[in-house]
């Protein structure tokens, strides 16, 4: 009973004072570009008549509070690249006129969901670490490069991959209107999801889960079904601006990252082995999941998430966050056979430094006269995917020990 009454006091003004350092971030940061083309869109909508996010008065609208003028030839058009129903996310933060504030608010919660999807998979996955692990999750959840993107540039991917991993804990607890209610609500970012979400339907269908289905069927019906009464032609908008968004956007799928690298023709023919492998342990991780138990599932939704920037589906660092829980996962198997928590502490500890190394490096250093930009765009994913294969393999298919 006193824990509960001084949490009940210390949360509030937890989340104050991370309010308050947030907002004096914001005010000394320029930054939040990925909110602020969410943001503005919406408040158009609510309080300034307009009826289209997607409309090129928005955009010039966006482009004068991003640049302070229309937008050059080399400069970011102000397109909303997002599904209509994502101003439902956003909404709350649109009530709020000055940007700062409402960035300072957005990137409050983002850090709330970057914590939130550390505690999801602890508990999804029925593991208790030791005070001092969990202690470096929460610092490495907030300060590794590869996670503090989404929290800088304001993207909705923090909301989106802490709706995907809602969606498999009400999964493993056979909560399944739930768990597709929340499926649906994670397609507010469809790329982050798209692969995630065929996972869930085709081991919701083996698993004859259809409660699932119907239920993520029934709330993507009422998103959309929402969104084109309020804008009937939203969807070929929004496809106008998917066409957009790879010619404007930093490279975002191997292809174009390892054209700074090399010449084009080998970028594109090693990004063409990279979606064949990627395609194939999809299909071994996927079909070994569909006739499994819960944990099995988990693992193939992790390994999903780690392997969406080598498949060439565009992908971009703030996606990186939903990789997290399956750090988790690794460290939970890891366990089961190694138990000194002390030694992952370090290990993830140390990669906090070494992932703003890798950031600095591919945005300074050249291979043979040519920038080795976005060098910081793989460490991450492969070194996961190496203890995937290490932990599930050479363990011996340690997955299939965890509870659901």
């Amino acid at each position: 009973m006193q824990k509960r009454l001084a949490l009940f006091f210390v949360a509030p003004l937890f989340l104050i004072a991370l309010f308050l350092g947030n907002l004096q971030f914001t005010r000394a940061q320029p930054g939040g570009t990925d909110f602020l083309y969410r943001w503005l869109p919406t408040r158009l909508v609510l309080f300034d008549g307009y009826k289209n996010p997607y409309s090129p008065q928005a955009e010039y609208q966006v482009e004068l509070m991003h640049h302070g003028h229309a937008r050059g030839e080399n400069e970011t058009p102000g397109i909303f690249a997002y599904p209509y129903y994502t101003m439902a996310v956003i909404f709350p933060f649109a009530l709020i006129s000055d940007f700062n504030f409402a960035r300072a608010a957005w990137m409050t919660f983002a850090e709330l969901a970057h914590v939130a999807l550390i505690f999801l998979a602890l508990r999804t996955l029925q593991f208790k670490p030791a005070v001092l692990l969990l202690s470096v999750l929460m610092s490495f959840s907030l300060l590794n490069a590869d996670f503090t993107q989404a929290l800088i540039d304001g993207n909705p991917s923090s909301a989106a991959a802490l709706f995907a991993f809602l969606a498999l804990y009400f999964i493993s607890r056979k909560r399944d209107i739930w768990a597709g209610v929340f499926l649906a609500l994670s397609t507010i970012k469809p790329q982050l999801v798209i692969l995630f979400f065929v996972l869930i339907y085709l081991w919701a269908f083996f698993q004859k889960r259809w409660a699932i289905i119907y239920s993520s069927a029934l709330a993507l019906i009422f998103l959309l079904g929402a969104s084109f009464i309020l804008q009937p032609n939203w969807i070929f908008e929004f496809i106008k601006d998917l066409q957009t968004y790879p010619g404007v956007a930093r490279p975002s799928a191997p292809a174009a990252i390892l054209s700074y690298w090399m010449p084009a023709v080998w970028a594109q023919g090693i990004a063409l082995v990279l979606t064949i492998l990627s395609a194939v342990i999809l299909f071994y991780v996927w079909r070994n999941s569909f006739y499994k138990d819960f944990s099995a599932l988990f693992l193939a939704a992790c390994v999903t998430f780690t392997l969406m920037p080598l498949t060439g589906i565009t992908s971009a660092k703030s996606n990186y966050i939903a990789m997290l829980p399956g750090l988790i996962f690794l460290l939970a198997q890891a366990k089961l056979n190694r138990p000194q928590e002390s030694l992952w502490a370090g290990a993830i500890l140390a990669w906090i430094p070494l992932s703003w190394l890798f950031l600095v490096a591919g945005r300074s250093l050249t291979l043979g006269g040519r920038l080795i930009y976005f060098l910081d765009f793989y460490p991450m994913p492969l070194v996961l995917l190496s203890l995937y294969i290490w932990l599930f393999y050479k363990e011996g298919g340690v997955a299939s020990r965890l509870r659901a």
